[in-house]
């Protein structure tokens, strides 16, 4: 695993705040294991934190093919990009049974958060039941936003897509 200064990416240690992507979008990188409090409140990543105390995410309970579970692991969306997809599926045709289906699984399993005054955040406790988080989460790095996992269902779905991933180089 490499060392803190690695994790930090672009971040200022005295400042912390969320690295930026070309257009100023928050950008989350690398991966943060912690621990999840009885409350169902995790420390957010020192490095992901913004200087924007009035920065909301939105939660979405997202599946995984090779989770076995309705749900694998929750989505976190800077609420400025969940805006642009909720934006899109607007958009889609008034009637279609599929963007109707689309728009309640990801309007209907999100919930807006904030990280606390003391870094925390707090994940609804029964989407945290739902994603299957107990003790111990994984927040993973994925550009323009971040997922949260349960460290087993991680390695389990990410052998089950091995193949996937090393086909999906190519696009790059």
């Amino acid at each position: 695993m490499p060392d803190e200064s690695t994790s930090r990416a672009s971040v200022d240690a005295a400042n912390p705040t969320i690295p930026s992507g070309d257009a100023g979008d928050p950008s989350f990188m690398w991966q943060h294991e912690h621990k999840l409090d009885a409350q169902k409140r995790v420390s957010f990543p020192a490095e992901w934190r913004s200087a924007d105390p009035n920065l909301s995410f939105i939660l979405v309970l997202w599946p995984h093919p090779n989770s076995g579970r309705k749900f694998g692991f929750i989505k976190g969306l800077p609420e400025k990009r969940y805006r642009k997809v909720q934006a899109k599926l607007d958009q889609a045709a008034f009637g279609d049974p599929g963007a109707a289906a689309l728009k309640r699984q990801l309007v209907g399993n999100a919930m807006p958060v904030k990280v606390d005054p003391a870094g925390r955040l707090s994940i609804p406790p029964r989407m945290a039941d739902q994603a299957g988080l107990k003790k111990e989460v994984i927040f993973l790095g994925a550009g323009g936003e971040f997922e949260i996992w349960d460290p087993q269902l991680l390695d389990q779905c990410t052998q089950g897509e091995a193949g996937l991933a090393s086909q999906a180089y190519g696009m790059i």
